[in-house]
C-alpha cells in the first residue's frame, strides 16, 4: 500500500470514528463517512467496498489506536509525585476514571452494542478486544506500580474496578454530568485502598 493509500484510508477511518460519535452506529453511512472524510464515492469504495467493511476496519483502527496511545505526561507526573500508596491509589483511580470519557471509548461502545446483532463485526471485535483487555491490564498494572500489584488482593480488585468503571460511564450516554462530580469515584478509591492497604 502507498503512502497515498495509507493516508486516505487513514482519513476514512477517522471520519468513520467521528461519524459513530456524533451519529451512532444505526444512523453512520457510507454518504456520511464520505462527506466527513472530503473525498468522492469512487475513492473511498476502492478502500472499502460496503458498510461492513468499512466498520469492521474502524472497530480496528479505535482498538490500535487505544492500544498505541501513552500515558499523557502530566499524568504520568501526578502518579510519580503522590506521596505514599494511599495517594497513589486516589490518582490512579481518578486517571484510569478519565479514559472513560475519551471519544474512544464511546466510539467502541457504538460497535460493541451493534456487534450483538451483526455477526461479522463481532468476529472482528473479539480478538481485537482481547488484545485491548491484556494491554489494559498492562496498563493498569505500570500505574499501579510493582508495590501495590503485589497486593494479594490487587489482581481481583483490577477486574472489579474497571467493570465497575465502565458500567458507571455508561450511564453518561442518557445522563450527562460533570464526570469529576461521580459519586462512585471516592467509593472506588476507599474501596481500592482497603483492598490493597488494609483497613
Amino acid at each position: 500500500m502507498t503512502m497515498r493509500a495509507d493516508l486516505t484510508r487513514s482519513l476514512i477511518l477517522d471520519a468513520a470514528v467521528t461519524c459513530l460519535l456524533r451519529d451512532g452506529y444505526a444512523r453512520t453511512s457510507t454518504i456520511s463517512i464520505q462527506a466527513e472524510a472530503g473525498m468522492s464515492r469512487g475513492r473511498m469504495l476502492h478502500q472499502f467496498r460496503s458498510k461492513e467493511e468499512l466498520l469492521v476496519a474502524a472497530a480496528h483502527h479505535i482498538f490500535a489506536t487505544q492500544l498505541d496511545r501513552p500515558v499523557p505526561p502530566v499524568l504520568s507526573e501526578r502518579i510519580a509525585e503522590a506521596s505514599g500508596p494511599g495517594e497513589r491509589i486516589a490518582v490512579v483511580v481518578d486517571v484510569l476514571w478519565q479514559t472513560f470519557q475519551e471519544a474512544s471509548f464511546w466510539a467502541a461502545t457504538e460497535l460493541w452494542v451493534a456487534a450483538r446483532t451483526e455477526p461479522a463485526l463481532a468476529d472482528a471485535i473479539r480478538p481485537a478486544e482481547k488484545r485491548l483487555g491484556r494491554a489494559i491490564w498492562q496498563r493498569m498494572d505500570h500505574l499501579f506500580g510493582p508495590e501495590l500489584v503485589a497486593r494479594p488482593l490487587y489482581l481481583p480488585i483490577r477486574p472489579v474496578l474497571f467493570t465497575s468503571m465502565r458500567g458507571t460511564a455508561l450511564s453518561y450516554a442518557f445522563d450527562a454530568r460533570d464526570p469529576m462530580s461521580e459519586p462512585l469515584l471516592e467509593h472506588w478509591k476507599e474501596i481500592t485502598r482497603h483492598a490493597l492497604l488494609g483497613p
